[in-house]
């Protein structure tokens, strides 16, 4: 009789991350909306999303190119699906994919499968919050063919968060519920952009397909939502909303200047 052979894989906490996205229908998701690049594919888009999923929750933080590397002693047949191999989920692959996503319009794609999973999740969603951050980003990526593309964001110097001018920079505009946090809308913009412009222009397109899924009660923004056009679109959407009045407003600068000092006193031990 032959020895026994066996395999050793490793699933760790990954075995939750697969089991959610199945629960979510995430594959499906993307397979319904986008159809395959090449009837060649060992690998759909749906389960190439579901691998780059799995690889970024896998605190590993690298490049495309070592994802297959990355599933090599993973147990792949549970995790994505049968028949896949780690040489199946290489850099070429998962490239196309997210060509695809690009084409299909990611924005438009995140929203929908975000509503579909806070719905899912049963989320009372009462409130949503609105803000931009920036993020440092190193090489060059800008295409001087085309400049005046709007669909194509601009990496500019100015790394505002650290008062670095010297570093380059992309924004991404972000919105997420308020009970658990989960992101529910997601747009990059240029490095340079004005967030009271970018919120704008969110509430404009965005704001009623938010209130008509998730029937949000308020939005939450700091001080860049406050400005006259602004409220006058949450008005004409009957949208209640929670922001700070800005002080180079008058009224709220005086109004700032008659409140009573705070007096801090030193607590012990810290």
């Amino acid at each position: 009789m032959p020895p026994v052979q066996y395999q050793f894989k490793n699933l760790n906490h990954l075995g939750l991350v697969a089991a959610m996205c199945r629960e979510l229908k995430i594959a499906e998701y993307f397979d319904a909306r986008i159809t395959n690049d090449s009837e060649a594919r060992n690998v759909t888009i749906g389960q190439a999303v579901v691998a780059m999923i799995i690889n970024g929750l896998g605190f590993t933080g690298q490049t495309l190119y070592l994802v297959p590397e990355f599933f090599e002693d993973k147990p792949i047949d549970r995790l994505i699906g049968e028949g896949i191999q780690a040489e199946h989920l290489n850099d070429k692959i998962l490239g196309r994919a997210l060509d695809s996503l690009y084409y299909a319009g990611v924005s438009d794609l995140y929203l929908n499968l975000a509503i579909k999973v806070v719905n899912h999740l049963n989320l009372p969603c009462k409130a949503l919050n609105l803000d931009g951050t920036s993020l440092h980003t190193d090489g060059v990526y800008n295409s001087n063919e085309n400049p005046d593309d709007l669909n194509c964001i601009h990496i500019c110097r100015g790394y505002s968060r650290d008062h670095r001018p010297d570093l380059n920079q992309v924004v991404l505009q972000l919105i997420t519920e308020n009970e658990a946090g989960i992101p529910v809308f997601m747009a990059p913009a240029s490095g340079n952009v004005n967030d009271k412009t970018c919120f704008q222009e969110i509430i404009k397109n965005h704001l009623s397909c938010f209130k008509a899924a998730l029937n949000n009660r308020y939005l939450v923004a700091d001080a860049a939502m406050y400005v006259a056009k602004t409220l006058q679109l949450l008005d004409k959407q009957k949208q209640l909303f929670i922001s700070r009045v800005p002080l180079n407003i008058k009224d709220a600068r005086e109004l700032v200047s008659k409140a009573p000092a705070m007096a801090l006193e030193p607590v012990e031990g810290y």
